[in-house]
């Protein structure tokens, strides 16, 4: 999903603003449907988390520790490395504009990232813009917020409710995509979000009954196409989703590969890809998307491979010394 996000960008930065969405159908592009499953896979394992850990201070630890690091570096690469170095401004206005300053406090905050540090990209299709997809963490984070109250209250989770939720986020965001008056984007994209990550908390609750089989998956992307551009496609799309990511998760292949024990570079390549692809533009205007996406790819792939093993993984180990320190530090 993180390579779907890349092609499509790939395409995008080399376009500008202003041109319809590429790798579409009906409308419904590569990327769209792939930041959608990404919230389906994110709403299975955040119902995984909260099952286990039951507290919501071990639960926070633990997202941030996923989260965070990879983002601080990220940050401080834009500011202190990358930035100096495509910035179209002088070093005395780059290093004393509060834009440059500004940039890795909206990264961490998960505020506007639709702008870099001060002069960056300037000359690029998408002029100034350094991590455009970070857009979708904020919605991410709200969505790990949404389902810690809802676990950890004192109200039951149980199947019923968790089905109840994927209806409420279904619904809602369908009745909002029909209606006529203007409706905030903070508001309609956490609609369309929370949709996927509920069906992925449900399929959590439901996983002993789940069916693992490419025929849900047929059938549900057949109505999707059929809806065509309608509010109600997308529901269908969600379970078209679904069904085939958790077919491709669990089918028995035999003594096929499934490569189960490969590590985890996605989010890596997620929030690298777009300023790697905007750095190439910067070497060579003009460049075509085929060249940017496969230039992006060759040199994304090792960042994200570094950015896992050095920073996400060791981070990921300090989640269990945290929870031991929670844990003491309660008993005390």
């Amino acid at each position: 999903m993180a390579g779907a996000v890349l092609i499509e960008h790939a395409v995008i930065v080399t376009q500008g603003p202003g041109q319809p969405p590429p790798l579409a159908l009906h409308g419904w592009s590569l990327s769209y449907a792939a930041v959608n499953g990404f919230f389906i896979v994110s709403g299975f394992l955040i119902a995984g988390s909260l099952e286990r850990r039951k507290d919501a201070v071990s639960f926070a630890v633990a997202r941030a520790l996923r989260i965070m690091p990879a983002l601080v570096v990220l940050s401080l690469a834009a500011v202190l490395v990358i930035g100096p170095l495509v910035t179209t401004v002088s070093a005395g206005e780059y290093w004393s504009s509060p834009a440059t300053w500004r940039f890795p406090l909206h990264v961490l905050g998960f505020l506007d990232t639709s702008q870099g540090p001060a002069g960056v990209f300037a000359d690029n299709p998408w002029s100034g813009e350094f991590s455009a997809p970070l857009w979708t963490l904020r919605y991410e984070v709200l969505a790990y917020i949404g389902a810690g109250v809802l676990v950890l209250s004192p109200l039951p989770w149980t199947r019923r409710t968790a089905l109840g939720l994927y209806l409420a986020t279904t619904l809602g965001h369908a009745a909002l995509t029909g209606a006529d008056q203007d409706i905030p984007g903070m508001l309609t994209a956490s609609a369309r979000l929370s949709a996927p990550f509920a069906l992925g908390m449900l399929i959590h609750a439901l996983r002993r009954h789940w069916p693992v089989s490419p025929w849900p998956a047929i059938a549900a992307a057949g109505a999707w196409w059929l809806a065509g551009a309608s509010p109600l496609a997308e529901p269908f799309l969600n379970l078209a989703l679904a069904t085939g990511l958790f077919w491709i998760a669990f089918a028995r292949l035999g003594c096929l590969p499934t490569w189960h024990r490969m590590p985890d570079w996605s989010y890596g390549v997620y929030i690298w890809h777009y300023p790697v692809m905007q750095a190439v533009l910067v070497m060579k205007p003009g460049a075509g998307a085929f060249e940017t996406g496969l230039a992006a790819l060759v040199v994304t792939m090792p960042i994200a491979a570094a950015s896992w093993h050095f920073v996400e993984r060791p981070s990921l180990f300090l989640k269990v010394s945290a929870a031991r320190l929670f844990h003491a530090t309660r008993s005390t």
